[in-house]
């Protein structure tokens, strides 16, 4: 039996730990996490198999179409520094729906498929995200030109992967992996996805609901912006904030800045007989799409409202912005502010600001002796110039709008200040809507069994809405009720959301294959009649 406890940490009291989680996409870490998933896979009685991409698949062949499946997916990669249950909780939760239609003796007309898609967080290759199932679509991604954060390519980075992981399943005695050229035909394949995960921070917790059912997935726009003033990036960033800031039920995209790094240009004579104050906003690190706006507590954010009001007094000099680490779906924890003041300036004048931008950004602010571009080691930390933009757009927009939105952000203050900037779209993607039949259902099956749900949007990336481009692809997205948000240590759920979530896939999951087997049966019969005939 698939035990829980193999896969993640609780305590003793069944409550699951908050712990720093650094399985980074391609790593030994990643390795030794993915050989519990495919012992249990190979426990289940299924055939595993790995694809050019790492994409790790396991299949119970279909008993009258074995070129048709019922895909049931998630990833195990984490960010830096993420937590326990951001991408495995789906891939767990494959296994228990598996496990128990297996157990029920569920006729499977067509192969049922657990799919642990490669690389879906975007940490490994700086906003390259979802590269396994892209793959698996039929992307034409380009594997030499693609460059990890450590300058590696992505070829010699799955080539070494791919080496490690089978000579690993090797060592513990495992069956050999198969390898072939792609897992699965997302294309043809595919009749029914389902992706279980957490989102949504606190939104299911505070409504009471353990289970999120998801109707359209946000598709993120990313973008470098080379702004040559610390001024205008400000007023650029809180414009895009407060645009962003609309009522939950009508927003169509939110908006992140994780990076805000800006040094002015200063003639140190400029600087005579002046004081210089070094700030540093501290905020919470959060996912940028699936936190609200309104529940955030953004550093850079912060540090931007800073400098919009201290620009109103006379004599202010913006030396440089910096923020020591990001991630590029990250709301940041901390961004530092350095800026020259008349010595006669009060004090006091200073406090007064800072605690108006701390009230409106919902972030603190400390005085600190200089901004500091090394970590306890010595070693350098971001040293990334400019800003980096992450823009989730919603069901309603899409590259083009969002492009457009962007544009005439920026444009008015552009032409006010005369300050230069150049942008440079690093990603960009049309947002995914999932099936309405299967919302639907899963809605009965909630009702039915008296779970407590919400029907909601995703505000964070996932495989499902990469994985095919066929339309006629039955898919649903689930949440898990968590808590702490995603993306950090604190990020944790519950064991009774957990059932509930593993509940509502393995019903799902029995439906969809009930469906399969009267479409497959009938073809099956019709086919036979003919030939008779």
């Amino acid at each position: 039996m698939i035990n829980i406890y193999d896969f993640f940490e609780f305590d003793e009291n069944g409550i699951a730990v908050q712990k720093p989680i650094n399985r980074i996409a391609y790593t030994k870490e990643d390795i030794d996490y993915k050989l519990k998933y495919i012992k249990a896979m190979q426990e289940l009685g299924m055939e595993v198999t790995i694809d050019k991409a790492g994409n790790i698949c396991g299949t119970i062949p279909g008993k009258i179409r074995t070129d048709k499946s019922i895909v049931l997916l998630s990833h195990t990669d984490s960010v830096d520094n993420g937590g326990q249950f951001d991408g495995p909780l789906g891939v767990f939760s494959g296994l228990k729906t598996a496990e128990t239609m297996i157990q029920n003796n569920t006729q499977n007309p067509v192969n049922l498929k657990i799919v642990i898609c490669a690389c879906e967080e975007s940490y490994r290759f700086d906003g390259k995200a979802c590269i396994g199932s892209k793959y698996l679509r039929g992307d034409n991604l380009d594997f030499d030109k693609t460059i990890s954060r450590d300058g590696l390519s992505l070829q010699e980075i799955v080539t070494k992967y791919k080496a490690d992981l089978l000579e690993a399943v090797e060592k513990v005695g495992l069956k050999p992996l198969k390898e072939v050229d792609k897992v699965l035909d997302s294309n043809n394949e595919i009749i029914t996805a389902i992706e279980g995960h957490i989102e949504q921070a606190n939104t299911l917790h505070d409504h009471h609901n353990n289970i999120g059912i998801c109707t359209s997935i946000t598709a993120p726009y990313r973008l470098n912006a080379d702004i040559s003033d610390i001024k205008t990036a400000a007023d650029f960033i809180c414009d895009l904030t407060h645009n962003a800031k609309q009522p939950e039920n009508l927003q169509k995209y939110r908006a992140t800045v994780p990076n805000f790094s800006i040094k002015n240009e200063i003639n140190p004579e400029d600087l005579q007989d002046k004081q210089i104050l070094t700030f540093r906003a501290k905020g919470k690190a959060n996912h940028s799409g699936s936190t609200p706006m309104n529940q955030r507590k953004d550093a850079v954010y912060g540090t931007a409202k800073l400098i919009q009001l201290l620009s109103d007094v006379p004599d202010i000099q913006f030396l440089e912005t910096y923020t020591p680490s990001y991630n590029n779906n990250g709301i940041t924890d901390c961004c530092d502010l350095q800026f020259a003041v008349s010595k006669n300036l009060p004090y006091s004048q200073i406090m007064q600001l800072l605690n108006h931008a701390q009230n409106i950004a919902n972030v603190n602010f400390e005085h600190i002796p200089a901004i500091q571009k090394v970590d306890e080691k010595g070693e350098p930390l971001n040293q990334k110039t400019g800003l980096f933009i992450d823009v989730r757009q919603q069901i309603g927009m899409e590259p083009s709008l969002t492009s457009d939105m962007i544009w005439y952000c920026i444009k008015d203050i552009i032409h006010t200040t005369g300050k230069n900037c150049h942008m440079s779209i690093t990603s960009k993607g049309t947002p995914y809507a999932t099936n309405a039949d299967l919302v639907d259902l899963a809605e009965q099956i909630c009702t039915e069994n008296k779970i407590d749900y919400e029907v909601l949007k995703s505000w964070a990336g996932h495989d499902l809405a990469t994985l095919t481009s066929n339309e006629l692809v039955r898919t649903i997205l689930l949440f898990c009720a968590s808590t702490g948000g995603s993306h950090n240590p604190n990020e944790t759920t519950t064991l009774e959301n957990i059932h509930s979530l593993i509940d509502i896939e393995s019903k799902l999951a029995q439906k969809e294959m009930e469906r399969a087997n009267e479409i497959y049966q009938i073809k099956t019969e019709n086919e036979m009649e003919a030939e008779i005939a």
